[in-house]
């Protein structure tokens, strides 16, 4: 049993309404699960009709009591079907959340939030993946970081969970203030502050702020954690936080003495044929210690190695790492962790290699994919299929021209480009590198019929956009080619 329904009434704030024609006790009546469809409902759950642009889920009470829901929360009691037992709201996602936070502290668990412009999935994943070499641990699922998915996640949590690990994403301000005050988190995690959403927000500025409300949600005594090599944010974030909060600082670079409580930081960085080794430090209230395995990852660049130090962060703060078992566990999932497909994982075909890091796309994640494509394809003809940027808004222009010189500062051997601002990178890049073979596309179809004609055996293939350009299934189509 989650709840009784009279906990849920009480939680969501809502009216009890019984079509039964009988007496009923919220306080006997007993919510196994929470669900909002009816395809996945199992009997003893509680349904709850949330609405969306093409969907209301006041058309599908009936069919979950007969399904055999216990109850259902609903905000239009003239839609109550008959014998049935409701819980009228006036909105019934505002409901969702308050229950998952009544949930949150019933389980009596630790939650670490985890937003930013870019890696902030890839980071969640690790920190899960970490934690769970120690405790019992419960993570967002897939994309689902919004003011239903993160809701659902903690719902969804086992009982006897140590940490629920959330993601939460942004669309605009205020969003993530939301968000924080359902999850409550004991550690909060900005992993930057990029251009993301900058098309809707205006500035960098706007977009600090706007990750900044992850603080509001802070429990007291609560930790926010954030990327220090970024000076800008670190400040911001001393002047913001809450008096009865902590601030960490984690580094890739080395530790300059950071005026804040708790540093990790990377130490004695060295690039292998596979990636990055490094040591963490760690400096908590003026004492110095470091991990004492050294650790990898099988990327280049500062952003890989601070995911890991987030991770490492999360596991001194969970006490785990006291065991020597652990720490070596710990090292093996670092080091082990691929890339999840689409976020830059790096398929070997049977013909060339191909880095699918198509999922999304913006300046930050476009360097970080150049660095690392660059780096991993040494001694191969290095090929580029790349879109647009989106949510740019005014400074679509200047950051695809930025992008664009970016790319030209490495040495590779052709580009295909597609998207509303392909000529402001190709001028970017032409700006560096006037040699470099740039190829503009129509649309993401030309590019494909393109790459087919020029891909030849031992290439090594980096597929970068936004999501909406559909790079991804053109990654696979060449993955399955790769391998006939």
């Amino acid at each position: 049993m989650m709840f009784t329904l009279e906990e849920v009434k009480k939680a969501v704030g809502g009216k009890l309404v019984s079509t039964t024609g009988s007496v009923v006790f919220a306080t006997s009546i007993e919510v196994s699960g929470v669900s909002t469809d009816t395809r996945t409902l199992v009997p003893g759950d509680l349904f709850i009709a949330l609405k969306g642009e093409n969907f209301d889920g006041n058309d599908y009470l009936a069919k979950a009591i007969g399904l055999g829901a216990c109850a259902v929360i609903t905000d239009d009691e003239r839609r109550v079907p008959g014998n049935a037992v409701a819980v009228v709201v006036d909105d019934t996602v505002a409901a969702l959340g308050l229950l998952a936070n009544h949930y949150r502290f019933k389980i009596g668990c630790k939650v670490i939030a985890v937003t930013g412009s870019v890696g902030k999935t890839s980071t969640r994943n690790m920190i899960t993946e970490v934690l769970k070499t120690g405790l019992k641990v419960h993570s967002t699922h897939a994309n689902n970081n919004n003011e239903i998915g993160m809701s659902k996640t903690i719902l969804s949590a086992p009982a006897d969970s140590d940490v629920i690990v959330v993601e939460m994403g942004m669309r605009g301000a205020g969003q993530i203030a939301y968000l924080t005050k359902i999850a409550r988190p004991d550690i909060a995690i900005i992993t930057n502050v990029g251009y993301s959403h900058i098309g809707i927000l205006g500035s960098k500025e706007a977009i600090m702020n706007a990750k900044m409300e992850i603080c509001e949600g802070l429990t007291d005594g609560g930790i926010i954690a954030v990327n220090a090599d970024d000076r800008k944010l670190f400040d911001h974030c001393v002047k913001e936080l809450p008096i009865n909060n902590l601030i960490a600082g984690i580094m890739a670079g080395s530790d300059d003495d950071l005026p804040c409580p708790i540093v990790i930081s990377a130490s004695d960085v060295e690039e292998t044929g596979n990636g990055t080794a490094f040591g963490a430090v760690l400096r908590r209230m003026g004492e110095r210690s470091e991990f004492p395995i050294r650790l990898s990852v099988g990327t280049y660049g500062p952003s890989y190695i601070r995911n890991a130090l987030f991770a490492v962060f999360c596991a001194y703060m969970t006490g785990i790492t006291k065991s020597p078992e652990v720490q070596k566990k710990i090292a093996e999932v670092i080091a082990e962790r691929s890339a999840m497909d689409g976020r830059g994982a790096i398929t070997e075909t049977a013909k060339y290699m191909v880095m699918n890091d198509a999922y999304n796309a913006s300046p930050e994640s476009m360097s970080n994919a150049f660095l690392n494509f660059y780096k991993k394809a040494e001694g191969r003809r290095k090929v580029l299929a790349l879109g647009g940027m989106l949510e740019l808004g005014d400074a679509a222009s200047g950051l695809h021209e930025l992008t664009g010189k970016d790319c030209a500062s490495y040495a590779f051997d052709r580009v295909f480009v597609t998207g509303e601002n392909s000529d402001d990178f190709i001028r970017g890049a032409h700006m560096i590198n006037m040699k470099l073979e740039i190829v503009k596309c129509k649309d993401t179809e030309e590019v494909k019929k393109r790459l087919e004609d020029y891909v030849r055996d031992g290439d090594a293939l980096l597929f970068k956009a936004s999501h909406s350009f559909g790079f991804e299934d053109v990654a696979k189509y060449f993955i399955a080619k790769g391998n006939a």
